[in-house]
């Protein structure tokens, strides 16, 4: 079935197999294509825009991804997990006379959040948000089991600074996808490779400079093979501070990922999938990032799902739709953030609900509407009144608005990925926070080019972004960092330098084009235009192995 999407007017398809999902859930189809869909739900994460304000119940000093003039009362962790407050006391009852995202939304804005999103065990994090079991770390957004991590969202790993999605890895730099590191700089899309950097689609490999399409290399300088002793040479007389060789080396790595082949679809140990960035999965389709998922489709970032559609930054979830944050789910739709729930709709940061409707923040509970307790009969009752007043509204089946969530279009993830300007942004209805002027206060001090001779005291000065102006410090830990691994200090803000990652990634978008090697069709989230060589799987791996 071919539909229009009702917000951008594009043509996409449900196809049977969604169709048979939807009807088992009891939703109807998507109104919205994926692309759109996606941006609605990634319009309400916020990771890594953060504030300094009060607690709303202390008043307490805090860091929070809400502005002090956001519409809801925002608590610490602690306090937001204390029984200092009841959120059943900021129930309201239905009004079938009243859209519901509206009755939502009053009690979204009355019910405490908390300042920033840290779900399980966090020691010496105070900077880091959408994190669980974290230690030692600071900026790191959207991780897990990390220990000395800094700037971005690293998994399973330790001593990592300025990396995005890699797993399993220690002491690396400005790495992008990867996983099973160990000491590495300025790679992408590398696996099981140490002592290695600039480099791109490398496997199994060590001691390598500025290469591409390598497996199982080691002493290779621009894919060509080197002695030790020359590689160690060469290694000797390259440093990361001259910045003059590094543009040099990125210009050369560049030229060297043209002539190499690109995988149309990065994928291992699958069947019968479609999307990029998938690991041991099976039956899923326009997937991007994800692991160990079965029956799902359009999911971004997530791990151990089963039978689950449109969905983001989750682990371990079954039989859920339109939701994302947090894990351990059974049956959640069109909610945010919910944990260890089982059948809950449009509900948003409850923990350990059943069959709940419309609440925000409860625990413990079953058989509440909008904060409210009810028998079973009563609440089955109301919801399925409900669920026939949103459909003649035509609310029902659809993700919580974007002009309703609590933060700014430009402060979320989907801003990130979908870079609207303001002006489209304002005419599409959402909201945008203009930058505060007092983050760009002017400075003199320039940090010295090589790393040997940045002094201890650089941690006391303000340091201003090349590119933004916005003001940024240096902290002991990071200073440490960059001394072991030889690495200049960052002239960009943080945020400037997670936009640059972003910028070397592919859209979480599917394109149809043909095989630079055999001619076949194909599926890739290389967009027809590019100029990249793009092969089939079979010709790539003919090509590389």
């Amino acid at each position: 079935m071919i539909k229009t999407c009702l917000v951008s007017g594009v043509q996409f398809e449900v196809s049977d197999k969604d169709i048979a999902f939807y009807k088992k859930l009891g939703v109807p189809e998507p109104t919205l294509c994926p692309k759109e869909r996606v941006l609605r739900r990634m319009a309400i994460r916020n990771e890594r825009n953060l504030y300094r304000r009060k607690s709303s119940l202390s008043g307490d000093n805090i860091i929070s991804a809400y502005h002090s003039d956001s519409a809801c009362p925002v608590y610490t962790k602690d306090e937001w997990l204390s029984d200092k407050w009841d959120p059943m006391t900021y129930g309201i009852a239905i009004d079938f006379n009243k859209p519901f995202f509206a009755q939502f939304h009053e009690l979204q804005k009355a019910v405490p959040r908390p300042a920033l999103a840290v779900f399980t065990n966090a020691e010496n994090a105070d900077f880091c948000n959408y994190v669980g079991d974290v230690k030692n770390s600071y900026l790191c957004f959207g991780s897990i089991f990390i220990e000395d991590c800094m700037y971005g969202n690293p998994y399973y790993s330790k001593s990592c600074v300025d990396c995005f999605l890699i797993r399993k890895s220690e002491f690396c730099y400005e790495c992008i996808d990867g996983e099973s590191l160990y000491h590495c700089a300025y790679l992408q899309d590398c696996y099981e490779c140490s002592d290695t950097y600039f480099s791109y689609d490398l496997k199994g490999c060590r001691n390598c400079f500025g290469c591409t399409a390598l497996r199982k290399k080691q002493y290779c300088i621009f894919n060509q093979q080197y002695s030790k002793a020359d590689y160690d040479k060469f290694m000797t007389g390259f440093s990361f501070c001259d910045k003059a060789k590094v543009i040099e080396t990125e210009k050369k790595l560049e030229e060297l990922k043209l002539k190499s082949p690109r995988q149309a679809m990065m994928a291992l140990n699958c069947e019968n999938v479609t999307g990029n960035y998938i690991f041991n999965c099976k039956n899923c389709f326009n997937c991007f990032s994800i692991s160990r998922n079965e029956d799902c489709s359009y999911n971004i970032q997530t791990v151990d799902n089963k039978d689950c559609y449109d969905m983001n930054y989750t682990e371990e979830n079954e039989l859920c739709y339109e939701y994302l944050g947090n894990y351990r789910n059974h049956t959640a739709l069109f909610c945010a953030f919910p944990y260890g729930c089982h059948d809950i709709w449009y509900c948003d940061y409850v923990t350990n609900c059943k069959h709940c409707f419309g609440c925000v923040a409860i625990k413990n509970r079953e058989y509440c509407i909008l904060n409210k307790q009810y028998s079973k009969d009563e609440y089955f009752e109301l919801r399925d009144r409900l669920v026939e007043m949103m459909k003649q509204a035509k609310e029902f089946g659809e993700f919580f608005p974007v002009n309703i969530s609590p933060f700014a279009y430009n402060e979320s993830v989907a801003y990130d990925y979908f870079p609207f300007t303001k002006e489209e942004i304002l005419k599409r209805g959402y909201r945008w926070r203009d930058e505060d002027k007092s983050e760009f206060q002017p400075t003199s001090y320039v940090p010295p080019v090589d790393i040997k001779d940045v002094p201890d005291s650089i941690t006391d000065e303000i340091l201003a972004c090349e590119i933004s102006g916005r003001n940024y410090k240096i902290t002991p830990a990071e200073l440490k960092f960059y001394r072991l691994m030889k690495l200049p200090i960052p002239r960009k803000h943080f945020i400037e330098r997670h936009t640059a990652r972003l910028a070397k990634r592919l859209p979480y978008e599917l394109f149809h084009r043909k095989c630079g090697k055999c001619g076949i069709d194909i599926k890739t989230a290389y967009a027809p235009q590019r100029s990249e060589n793009v092969y089939c799987e079979k010709c790539y791996l003919e090509t590389v192995y």
